[in-house]
């Protein structure tokens, strides 16, 4: 069984070797797919996945 961690924006940003707030932009935007545990004010999180397939531009 594969078990994938999400990361925090920081975290992606720091994996594709852009600025966080480029991250938070895209999450916002819902270019990027991303989850809040308790929206609006809650912790992003991203699955490696889906910062795959926005990094491809899908």
């Amino acid at each position: 069984m594969l078990i994938v961690t999400p990361m925090s924006p920081t975290e992606a940003a720091r994996t594709v070797g852009c600025h966080q707030n480029s991250i938070y932009a895209a999450l916002l935007s819902g270019e990027l797919k991303g989850y809040q545990r308790t929206a609006p004010k809650g912790r992003w999180r991203i699955f490696p996945d889906d910062l795959a397939k926005w990094l491809k531009g899908e």
